[in-house]
């Protein structure tokens, strides 16, 4: 059993309860907060679906988005925050209101920055590297209207499936949530945005 894990662990579930316990963060908040953690692991997708609903709610839009913008400027050994921030942007872009998906066109600028993002752990791999191309990803949406419109209507398309397998009553999985054109498997796992594929677990691909 590796302790160190065991109590950093402990250590967050602890923080999390005071902020929502004694702090009253926001729920929403919270979970925006968790989705983009220092964990090696990707957000669980039903928290990315729920993330994409409060964006309905002005308040919860702002707040949302506040936490985001606020990860975004993270550097160096927080290289995960920034990552997994731009994720969310993503994932927000495809299925996040109009509004929210507007807003993140309007601060394209924040996110461009990342594209120049650099950190080397200290055995030498370019973690910096991930964010990097999670950037340039995020702009190629953003800088083309079309785009951005295709991926939303996809998105779309696929969440009308999704609730209408789930109406029948036939078996699906509640991690899943669409991602852009392609799927998002939660847990420990992402999907390209070109398809459903599992390209491998987050920690596997980006700690090494």
């Amino acid at each position: 059993m590796d302790f160190r894990k065991v109590l950093d662990q402990t250590v967050r579930e602890i923080r999390r309860e005071v902020n929502l316990k004694v702090l009253k963060v926001p729920e929403i908040e919270q979970k925006v907060l968790d989705a983009t953690s220092d964990e090696p692991w990707g957000p669980h997708g039903s928290d990315l679906a729920d993330i994409a609903r409060a964006t309905k709610s002005y308040g919860d839009s702002e707040i949302i988005m506040n936490v985001l913008w606020q990860r975004l400027g993270n550097t160096l050994a927080n290289w995960r925050h920034v990552y997994k921030a731009l994720a969310v942007i993503e994932y927000l872009l495809a299925n996040g209101t109009e509004r929210a998906a507007d807003g993140i066109v309007d601060n394209s600028s924040r996110i461009a920055k990342l594209t120049r993002f650099e950190y080397l752990e200290p055995n030498g791999k370019d973690v910096g590297l991930n964010v990097r191309k999670k950037a340039e990803a995020v702009l190629a949406i953003l800088d083309d209207r079309e785009k951005l419109q295709e991926v939303r209507e996809k998105a779309a398309v696929t969440r009308d499936k999704y609730f209408g397998l789930s109406s029948t009553g036939i078996t699906h999985k509640s991690s899943a949530a669409s991602f852009g054109s392609g799927s998002y498997s939660s847990g420990s796992h992402y999907g390209s945005t070109g398809g459903s594929r599992e390209v491998g677990s987050f920690k596997d691909i980006h700690t090494g």
